[in-house]
């Protein structure tokens, strides 16, 4: 893999875990399902990216375990 794409996989392996984290964080702290809603869309949009990423590297989708 590039080295540019290497390091934008990484940069957003990084903001999915933080993102999930804060998540988890928030259930257990407001009652707001706006904010969770838009979180949980914001890592998923973050896990397409990393998948696609992922799968230009190889050629195909990469079972690596990031999540």
């Amino acid at each position: 893999m590039p080295h540019v794409n290497q390091n934008r996989l990484n940069k957003l392996i990084q903001e999915h875990r933080l993102l999930d984290t804060e998540i988890k964080r928030l259930y257990n702290t407001t009652n707001s399902e706006s904010t969770l809603k838009k979180l949980k869309q914001q890592k998923l949009k973050l896990k397409d990216a990393i998948t696609k990423l992922q799968g230009d590297s190889n050629g195909k989708e990469d079972q690596s375990d990031w999540r």
